[in-house]
């Protein structure tokens, strides 16, 4: 996965909380883990049973490009 390096000012309180919640060490570590929760949410938020598991393979990927495309891309 592809990293770069960057200065930015962080909350400790915010850190040292998201560090318990996550079980990490490290500054790092906690960022990249709390970075990758956000986008799994994102994806899951609206996630449908029906319509994303009941659907044929074609509805499926239909309704995934519509949910995550940007709103000129529909």
């Amino acid at each position: 996965m592809p990293m770069s390096r960057t200065t930015v000012d962080i909350d400790r309180h915010a850190l040292d909380a998201a560090r318990i919640e996550l079980g990490t060490k490290g500054l790092s570590a906690t960022v990249n883990a709390a970075l990758r929760q956000v986008g799994r949410r994102r994806a899951l938020a609206g996630f449908d049973i029906t319509r994303d598991i009941d659907g044929t393979p074609a509805e499926v990927e239909a309704n995934r490009r519509e949910r995550f495309s940007g709103p000129d891309e529909h």
